[in-house]
């Protein structure tokens, strides 16, 4: 990564920007010697795709005890 001065990359952004763009290179702009920012090509995110809905079906009961009278006490 190659540093440059804040007035080198106000003055050269568009071939800075250029040599991101073609050659994949970095730039880390400083201020007074210190760094401040980074020129670095930009990734898109890949956005996930939706998943199709899961369809289940269901062959036989979900518990083995009946469980009526626990649903009435919550009632």
């Amino acid at each position: 990564m190659q540093a440059v001065n804040m007035f080198e990359a106000k003055n050269k952004l568009s071939g800075l920007v250029a040599k991101v763009e073609q050659d994949g290179e970095s730039f880390l702009i400083c201020r007074n010697g210190k760094p401040v920012a980074e020129l670095v090509r930009h990734h898109p995110r890949n956005r996930l795709k939706t998943l199709p809905a899961l369809h289940v079906k269901v062959a036989g009961p979900l518990f083995d005890d009946d469980m009526s009278e626990d649903w009435e006490c919550l009632s």
